[in-house]
């Protein structure tokens, strides 16, 4: 894979962090990663990736210090790669915690994973479950174990943390698309194609909605790189269920062709779902086909 070109801003932002790193750590050997914003630490062994993606972002908020945000994470940086030492058979780098972020898929095929169980996830409504990943050059990304995480001086709490981070600030765009179309009723997010679904997961994007929506609002997730979302009487199941059972036969990647709702704080089944699955029970038991 061809090495990216970086602008001007991050290319320098990426070299102060190399100087940093060498003046502090000076046993390790540091390069910047090819095929993404980023650092790669080296010692015998050992290796360290370290995404700089969040914190230039972070670095970038109004009012933050940038050689302060800096410096802590130089500093956070040492325990990491400690870690490594002490890991040094690893088949590859340590899980990049600015690297972390949600992945919704399936639960049905998650659970078929060979590696399943040693997954940080959390459940979702209509059958789907999110998982820790870590984010790769070149639209790819891996799970991310407990082990792997140890590895790297990691808890499950901050695989989890990192995550929650991460992917608000991967998918931030859509308080923008909600801000320049407030009249809107009806909005599709398709910024990423790996992880739009995990929009899901966003408190502030579900907090929007609700807002938006009175209460009233319902969202879906017909493809990984997608989020259909309506309020008022466009959350409606008579206008959203066809919609989203479209998108669902057209999906490129398909995920769930199931509606779910939320008041802002919460996100559950929608009961226009609960309603059909019961109808569907019904007829299966009046057929003598229902499951004992």
């Amino acid at each position: 894979m061809p090495a990216i070109r970086l602008d001007a801003y991050r290319r320098q932002f990426q070299d102060r962090l190399l100087n940093q790193l060498r003046s502090r750590y000076g046993d390790w050997d540091f390069s910047a990663r090819e095929n993404d914003f980023g650092v790669l630490a080296r010692k015998e062994r050992a290796q360290v990736a370290l995404s700089l993606e969040s914190l230039y972002a972070d670095s970038a908020k109004p009012g933050v210090s940038v050689p302060d945000a800096i410096s802590r994470f130089v500093a956070a940086t040492g325990p990491r790669l400690s870690s490594a030492e002490q890991h040094p058979g690893q088949s590859g780098p340590a899980p990049d915690p600015g690297a972390l972020v949600w992945c919704v898929r399936a639960e049905r095929s998650i659970r078929g994973y060979s590696r399943f169980a040693e997954l940080a996830t959390r459940e979702l409504p209509g059958g789907l479950l999110a998982f820790v990943a870590e984010a790769l050059p070149g639209d790819a990304m891996r799970g991310v174990s407990r082990d792997d995480a140890q590895a790297g001086g990691l808890s499950e709490a901050d695989l989890c943390q990192h995550a929650d981070h991460n992917t608000a600030l991967r998918l931030r765009h859509w308080s923008s698309e909600l801000a320049a179309a407030r009249e809107q009723r009806t909005w599709l997010f398709t910024d990423d194609i790996l992880f739009s679904s995990s929009l899901l997961l966003v408190p502030a994007f579900l907090d929007q909605l609700g807002q938006l929506g009175q209460g009233r609002a319902a969202v879906a997730v017909p493809d990984r790189a997608m989020v259909v979302a309506g309020v008022g009487e466009a959350a409606a199941p008579a206008t959203m269920v066809p919609l989203v059972r479209r998108l669902y036969r057209l999906a490129s990647f398909p995920l769930s062709p199931v509606l779910l709702t939320t008041d802002g704080r919460s996100l559950e089944l929608h009961p226009a779902e609960r309603q059909a699955a019961s109808r569907r029970t019904g007829w299966r038991r009046l057929f003598g086909t229902a499951e004992g």
